[in-house]
């Protein structure tokens, strides 16, 4: 072998050589992209597990949600009902009357559930009685928006002495059919594909309307002939 042929195949071992190197060092790069996906992946476990903690907890602190409206408005309604109804409301409830007595107006079933489950108002017949159904299943409920807005006309029907057999009929037919979903994903999507509770939402919305009409009315006549 000459000195040509000597230095060429030194040349060709070099070359492998760096080839041999550069392969060695893109498996030790991918195996630390490796790791470190591995370790970013931890992290997002991680957090993801922080976050559902902070969401149970938020859960289990019910009065948070009652926040922007004011506790003690919505205390005074409850009080106010379970006054109309003869019950004894004690100091307490005259209180709590007079704290909310210029802001509460109309139901809010789901801060009223929240209220009563965190044990706020103890007497949960008056719920029962303003609402229709129980604090438990309006709180299974919340996030069904034709559920919320239905039960709120009848608390506000119920409160003002203006609940009429028709808004109730349908009413509790449309629990009826509610009673067949398990959860509040399935029922919400429910009433965007099932006509039954459509034709109930939209028969309860009228009948809704067509009461306060009629009570707008009344009104408006005693004032004119009180001029």
């Amino acid at each position: 072998m000459d000195g040509q042929e000597s230095a060429d195949l030194q040349k060709e071992l070099e070359q492998m050589r760096k080839k041999i190197e550069k392969l060695e060092m893109e498996k030790l790069l991918q195996g630390d992209e490796i790791q470190s996906l591995k370790a970013e992946t931890r992290s997002y476990l991680d957090e993801l597990e922080l976050l559902s903690s902070k969401v149970q907890i938020l859960e289990d602190e019910p009065l948070q949600e009652t926040g922007t409206i004011g506790k003690e408005v919505r205390l005074r309604y409850l009080e106010k009902h379970r006054q109309r109804r003869g019950s004894d409301i004690g100091q307490v409830g005259l209180e709590r009357i007079k704290c909310g007595d210029r802001a509460a107006h109309r139901g809010r079933p789901v801060v009223d559930a929240l209220l009563c489950l965190d044990e706020l108002i103890t007497d949960h017949e008056v719920y029962l009685d303003l609402y229709g159904l129980s604090p438990k299943t309006m709180k299974r409920w919340k996030d069904v928006p034709e559920m919320v807005e239905i039960t709120g006309f009848r608390a506000s029907l119920q409160s003002e002495g203006r609940l009429t057999t028709d808004f109730q009929g349908r009413f509790e037919r449309m629990l009826q059919i509610s009673k067949f979903y398990s959860s509040s994903t399935e029922l919400r999507e429910a009433f965007k594909e099932t006509k039954i509770l459509q034709q109930l939402q939209h028969e309860l919305q009228n009948c809704y309307d067509s009461i306060a009409a009629a009570n707008r009315h009344r009104r408006n006549q005693r004032q004119d002939s009180a001029l």
